[in-house]
């Protein structure tokens, strides 16, 4: 743009050099930029001048026609609706969608083999496949109740944990750095999520969870590290102006608060008055005074990730557009107004901890939101998706729920089962609904209508096929190599990372462990650091910790295949999974033989996709063993990486 006609109007009319001409154009750009700012400024002043910020709060009353909105209306224990086949329900939840699927003349599909359901189940629960003893024992086990006791076995492993603590901690924005240019370590970060693994697998019911996680540092056996949950997110300790920093993490733990415990939308309302939703500016300041006595003023570079006493002096105020130097009035700590008694116009915290009594609050009978939020979380998390959609939003203009009855009945079960996340997922996984196809079988007479008529699946007529998460998947393969390390806690490992990848990093943002055992480790157990995903991880849509996560991205895209089938890690995996298959048995005298080649396909199936072999299989991988021109070794390593990279493996049938 230098040489473009306009600026020759201010460069020289000589042949003067590039860098002169460029010179004057900076000068030029420099002085409309001030020329902008001044008029910006003037502007501005004139709207002060002439309207003037009130002074007083302003704020519009809760309606009943704000009230009538389905995600704020009483829980009510719902009747089983009436099914005409009353032989496929396994539990109440079944008589629901079993409802909706007879009202479109559809039915359901047939139950997965059992095989396919074993990995389903196992990689949901423990986020690992099935070992070849496991496949061995589950097929010798006919009684009918064997799948229940695979339920609750994996529900009481000590894997649990592991795996369900990742969704809580993309929830919660957890890393172990605090992001921004510097991304500094956060010392003793990993104490939180090693407490998250720990109440999941002690099975902490849920509004105990939840209440140390708000509050954990007041009262009685006091557990401090967990209210790390609120501060989680990311931090800039080196900044100027350190009241700055307290407003802004205050508005964000507010904003993460509403949304991942009341999937509320509170951000909106730290400016304005909420376009959609009846959450005004002043229900969040009084929202945030909730937490502000425990957020004193802060000192440069000092880190700040867990709560403070509460300091009762400390006075919250209500900042109009929610800029730090228009201060308004003092307000109280409140609950928001939408989601308590309407008789009493505003609810306010009235004991010494307002952190307390929200906890309380969150799980009283008379609050909707905390019980439907979070049995929606679980259902995502074993479906893929909610029964509404946006799992962080039941406002007004978010999607209503596609089975509001089955909402509500999950959530009274987690009511009466006294807040257990685990009976709760017990009764999902025992499901019909759960253990459906997800293809469609020889013969299927009924799949095409399924299609026709639910295409996207939304009445659950059939299993929802979805890819894994890009830390099971990297555990999966772990697992097939049977060097999977199941250590567990501790201060998190680094494993080693492409040059060019630490080239990007500051100095000694990443110490490659040294125990080699530490690169097997699961992958809960890897540094988390917020400017850096591990590569995997990135490729396959982890995100970035730098707001709450409750619905990862599915992308698809040529790095996941790249990363899948020339990373360094799909190298290693395929070459100790060939070395394990080929010294555990797998072949006979001569491995030249059919009945060994047919041996060590079997095993590389069974250890990969966590079933028999198929005769396709077996012709197809037959074909590959004998058109290779390399040894046995070789080519059992090249079979173990295209088996690595096929969708079976990534995705959950």
């Amino acid at each position: 743009m230098i040489d473009s006609q306009p600026m020759s109007l201010f460069a020289p009319r000589t042949n003067a050099p590039r860098i002169k001409r460029a010179a004057h154009a900076t000068l030029l750009y420099c002085l409309l930029a001030c020329c902008s700012i001044r008029l910006h400024a003037e502007v501005t002043d004139n709207e002060v001048s002439v309207n003037p910020e009130p002074r007083q709060i302003e704020e519009s009353p809760i309606t009943d026609s704000d009230r009538d909105h389905w995600s704020f209306q009483a829980i009510k224990q719902p009747s089983l609706p009436l099914i005409m086949h009353h032989r496929w329900p396994t539990n109440g939840l079944d008589y629901f969608i079993l409802s909706q699927l007879e009202a479109s003349n559809l039915k359901p599909a047939s139950q997965a083999d059992p095989l396919v359901l074993l990995r389903r189940l196992k990689l949901d629960l423990l986020g690992l496949p099935p070992t070849v003893e496991e496949i061995d024992a589950f097929e010798a086990d006919p009684s009918a109740d064997a799948y229940d006791r695979w339920v609750d076995r994996f529900l009481a492993s000590p894997r649990y944990g592991e795996r369900w603590s990742q969704p809580w901690l993309d929830l919660a924005r957890f890393a172990e750095t605090d992001g921004f240019e510097h991304d500094r370590v956060r010392k003793d970060a990993w104490r939180y999520r090693d407490w998250v693994i720990q109440s999941l697998n002690a099975d902490m019911p849920y509004d105990q969870f939840v209440s140390l996680q708000l509050a954990g540092d007041v009262g009685e056996d006091q557990t401090p590290i967990a209210t790390m949950f609120c501060l989680a997110g990311p931090d800039m300790p080196d900044l100027n102006d350190q009241e700055l920093r307290r407003h802004d993490r205050l508005n964000e733990l507010t904003s993460m608060i509403g949304s991942a415990l009341l999937g509320l939308q509170f951000h909106c309302a730290q400016c304005h008055d909420h376009k959609n939703d009846p959450i005004s500016q002043a229900d969040f300041y009084r929202f945030r005074a909730v937490f502000e006595p425990s957020v004193p003023a802060l000192e440069r570079d000092e880190p700040f990730n867990i709560f403070r006493s509460e300091d009762s002096t400390i006075e919250a105020k209500f900042y109009f557009r929610g800029d730090l130097q228009q201060t308004g009035p003092t307000v109280r700590a409140a609950l928001p107004r939408i989601a308590t008694d309407p008789t009493q116009e505003i609810q306010y915290c009235e004991s010494s901890s307002p952190r307390t009594e929200l906890a309380k609050w969150l799980f009283q009978e008379n609050n909707p939101l905390t019980a439907r939020v979070i049995v929606n979380r679980l259902w995502q998390t074993h479906f893929g998706r909610g029964l509404f959609e946006n799992p962080s939003d039941v406002g007004v203009a978010a999607a209503s729920p596609t089975h509001p009855e089955l909402l509500d009945w999950l959530a009274t079960e987690l009511r009466r089962n006294n807040w257990n996340l685990k009976a709760i997922q017990r009764t999902i996984v025992t499901s019909s609904t759960y253990r459906q196809q997800s293809y469609a079988s020889p013969n299927d007479v009924t799949w095409q209508q399924r299609l026709d008529k639910d295409l996207s699946n939304r009445l659950y007529s059939r299993y929802p096929r979805h890819r894994l998460e890009a830390e099971v998947i990297r555990d999966s393969m772990l697992a097939a190599t049977g060097r999977l390390n199941f250590e567990s806690g501790g201060e998190s490992v680094m494993p080693p990372l492409p040059d060019e990848l630490l080239e990007t990093l500051l100095k000694g943002q990443w110490k490659t462990s040294k125990d080699e055992a530490d690169y097997w480790r699961r992958s809960i157990f890897i540094f988390a650091r917020r400017n850096l995903r591990y590569p995997i991880f990135e490729s396959f849509d982890r995100p970035d910790a730098g707001f709450s996560c409750a619905k990862r991205d599915l992308s698809t895209t040529a790095i996941q295949a790249l990363q899948m089938l020339n990373s360094e890690l799909s190298i290693e995996c395929s070459k100790y999974l060939s070395d394990r298959i080929l010294t555990e048995g797998a072949f006979v005298a001569d491995p030249s033989t059919t009945h060994s080649i047919e041996n060590l396909i079997d095993r590389l199936v069974a250890l990969t996709l966590g079933r028999r072999a198929t005769a396709r299989d077996q012709a197809l991988f037959q074909k590959f063993m004998q058109e290779v021109d390399s040894d046995t070794s070789m080519k059992l390593h090249a079979a173990c990486l295209s088996i690595l990279n096929t969708s079976e493996f990534i995705y959950i049938d």
